[in-house]
């Protein structure tokens, strides 16, 4: 998730310059012709760049909350402790509550969901790229 990430991000970038004026355009239509009147047109943004930018952070949103969910599963797993031999019963009773919260939290649900975000992040850049 984070090297999908850091490569949408870069894409986001370059698009994102679409979504706004080009102060240099505007320069050097003003120093080629000095003498011209300027009539400043209303910037408008193309349907297709738009679409591509929103399809574009849509993914990228996706993509970090998916990392976020992995680290927060991860981060409860690892405070799951794990049968042992000689293990005190409030271990065991910290299992069982811990077990209890997963399933009231839907726990596999969420983990399981983590891989689905992604592939849709995904399938939003592609769909994203193939209309950039």
């Amino acid at each position: 998730a984070g090297l999908f990430g850091a490569i949408l991000t870069a894409f986001l970038i370059e698009s994102r310059k679409d979504l706004q004026v080009d102060p240099l355009r505007e320069i050097l239509q003003a120093l080629q012709n000095p003498l011209a009147v300027t009539t400043s047109q209303p910037f408008q943004v193309s349907k297709s760049s738009l679409v591509v930018n929103c399809l574009w952070f849509i993914s990228l949103g996706l993509t970090l909350f998916s990392a976020l969910c992995a680290v927060l599963a991860k981060e409860w797993l690892a405070k799951y402790i794990p049968v042992s031999p000689g293990s005190r019963s409030s271990d065991a009773c910290q299992r069982h509550l811990r077990v209890r919260r997963a399933q009231q939290w839907r726990l596999k649900s969420v983990v399981t969901g983590i891989p689905l975000l992604i592939q849709l992040a995904l399938f939003l850049f592609c769909a994203g790229l193939v209309l950039f």
